[in-house]
């Protein structure tokens, strides 16, 4: 229920930082808010995983799936959100880009796509 609670109150922060165009002298905090979000949606997420996992909520893998596909990306989405709260203090601006960097580099499965290019060439 956590975990819903902060997606729900994620277009708040977002509209926070979409507004912080037109009050730059507000930014910084709008940015802030925004980055505790994706955060906190991220730890609540990894903490519910750790828990379907613990309880053997998962089905079995089949041949070819990686078990681990979402854990290997926690670590380094985490830091990166922890070093763009951090940056916004003196390059608010910089801090949005590496939020939206972050959130392609948590959807794409770039090890699917190498995959893909190599064997077609």
């Amino acid at each position: 229920m956590l975990l819903l609670l902060a997606v729900v109150f994620l277009p708040f922060p977002t509209r926070l930082v979409a507004d912080a165009l037109y009050h730059p002298s507000s930014q910084r905090v709008f940015i802030t808010l925004y980055g505790l979000t994706l955060l906190a949606i991220r730890l609540l997420g990894a903490a519910l995983d750790g828990y379907a996992r613990r309880e053997h909520l998962y089905s079995p893998h089949g041949d070819g799936e990686e078990p681990d596909g979402e854990r290997h990306k926690l670590l380094p989405v985490l830091i990166g959100y922890v070093v763009a709260i951090l940056l916004r203090l003196a390059l608010p601006d910089l801090a949005v880009a590496l939020y939206f960097g972050i959130a392609v580099y948590a959807i794409v499965p770039f090890r699917e796509v190498a995959r893909l290019v190599f064997r077609r060439s």
